[in-house]
């Protein structure tokens, strides 16, 4: 977010509107505005850009839950968040069916309140990209952006391949997928399945090391009594698929006597299941894939020059993740929601920018498959609501990406500073000392704060959640969460 969003508060009261205003520009969240008159709110929202609405429910002249479904409708892209004093349930399930964002009551706690906004930018943001990326397709004149949907990419490097896919759908001659692993030749081949025969099967089968009898018998099928212990048919892939897609993966790996017979079918669009002779016609798009280079195959005498031939028909490349280096932010986050789905986390998740530009200047010799897994890993340590980043930063740290990151600050043993490397500081309120080019995360300080309260108030729970400004049940849930 280049410019900073613009966040309305509509509240008829002055006071909580004033401390909303402060959470948001205090804590670096955009710039706030007030509308105290509940009559004024759409007007506002029409003559500025409103990136997210913090919503009270019980006001005059025009109630919450009446504004709410009002914005909603003309404003689906903007998050609205509750802020009210009624604790019924029933009025949270409602305000979130009619299209709500988030859901808090008052007196609001001002960190889960930061949490909370940060988490609805991010994800209006990503909503935003989702978008831009539609238009992108759009604009790149794809007949059939919805089959590309699946990948998640601006590369120009990839829409020409989408484009290229576009134009060869219909060819009933294999298309043969190349390119380093982890660059998403499945996905790739899934999409090419949804060009020509989504109504179809997608059968795919991995080759790597099959043996002849194996690679027979899995993709020929076998009759009753063909070998021993064969004491009834079996369908082959070749008939699972049908009039759909059979994928090969890592087809450089396959043994010469397999090559033999994936050719004859290529050839003559025939196979034998094993113990017959009668031969089955096969109606099924072959897509090939590896992460060899079969012509230094074919050199080194290694995989058939024939085949080779046949294969590359229609040819595609893809690029590795270093040569679309402007995905990595977008597939960073796809899979950070990804797995907080998987997961059941809830995490609100944001990426410190230096990191996601070491991210972005990291070559990922495993591709977009180690990013998701970098990912996932994160989301996977992370215990509260916070995105567990150190896992990012370690994970690029051992790979030699250092000199990219800003150090990380932590507490100092005296618990009264944070500390980093030996540059400027900068030095925050009651003697809060701030070093190095890096900030802390608001998790780090949120820890800092609760355990100098807690020191200074020798364990009074009641004592240090009054000098904190928080109720005394959030600094016991920060107990349990730190405890556990």
């Amino acid at each position: 977010m280049d410019e900073k969003p613009q966040i309305l508060i509509i509240e008829d009261e002055y006071v909580p509107a004033t401390l909303y205003k402060t959470v948001i520009e205090e804590g670096g969240l955009g710039t706030a505005l007030i509308c105290t008159d509940s009559r004024q709110a759409l007007a506002m929202m029409e003559n500025k850009p409103i990136a997210l609405v913090l919503l009270d429910l019980i006001m005059p002249f025009v109630g919450g839950q009446e504004l709410l479904e009002k914005i909603t409708v003309q404003y689906p892209h903007i998050p609205v968040i509750i802020l009210t004093g009624e604790e019924k349930l029933e009025t949270a399930v409602e305000c979130m069916k009619r299209g709500a964002f988030d859901f808090m009551t008052k007196p609001v706690d001002s960190t889960r309140l930061n949490m909370a906004i940060r988490h609805a930018l991010t994800i209006r943001e990503l909503q935003r990209e989702v978008s831009k990326l539609s238009r992108l397709a759009e604009d790149q004149d794809l007949e059939h952006p919805e089959a590309f949907a699946g990948i998640v990419t601006r590369s120009a490097k990839m829409f020409r391949i989408f484009s290229y896919l576009e134009a060869v759908a219909d060819s009933p001659k294999p298309i043969l997928l190349t390119g380093e692993s982890g660059t998403g030749k499945e996905l790739l081949a899934q999409a090419i399945h949804r060009l020509a025969r989504p109504d179809e099967p997608f059968v795919a089968v991995n080759v790597s090391g099959i043996e002849d009898m194996v690679f027979s018998d899995s993709l020929f099928g076998h009759r009753r009594g063909s070998f021993t212990g064969a004491d009834r048919p079996r369908k082959g892939f070749i008939e699972e698929a049908g009039k759909g897609t059979l994928f090969l993966d890592e087809i450089g790996d396959l043994g010469q006597s397999s090559q033999i017979k994936l050719l004859r079918l290529l050839q003559e669009g025939e196979y034998y299941p094993l113990g017959s002779d009668t031969p089955r016609m096969s109606q099924a798009r072959i897509v090939a894939a590896t992460n060899a280079s079969l012509s230094e195959l074919v050199r080194q005498g290694n995989f058939r020059r024939d085949l080779y031939y046949r294969l590359i028909a229609h040819q595609v490349i893809l690029p590795p993740l270093r040569e679309r280096r402007e995905d990595v932010a977008e597939l960073a986050y796809h899979f950070l929601k990804q797995a907080d789905r998987e997961f059941r986390r809830g995490i609100r998740f944001r990426i410190p920018d230096d990191l996601l530009k070491a991210m972005t200047e990291y070559d990922f010799p495993g591709n977009v498959r180690e990013l998701q897994g970098m990912m996932y890993n994160a989301v996977g340590a992370s215990q509260g609501e916070e995105l567990q980043v150190q896992v990012i930063r370690d994970y690029l740290s051992a790979a030699g990406m250092d000199a990219r990151l800003d150090t990380v600050v932590s507490p100092s043993e005296d618990g009264g500073a944070f500390e980093s490397s030996p540059n400027k500081a900068v030095h925050g309120p009651e003697g809060l000392v701030l070093t190095g080019t890096g900030v802390p995360t608001m998790a780090a300080v949120e820890d800092f704060l609760y355990d100098r309260a807690l020191a200074l108030c020798e364990g009074n729970q009641s004592k240090a959640a009054s000098m904190l400004g928080v109720s005394q049940s959030t600094l016991s849930r920060w107990l349990r969460r730190n405890q556990s």
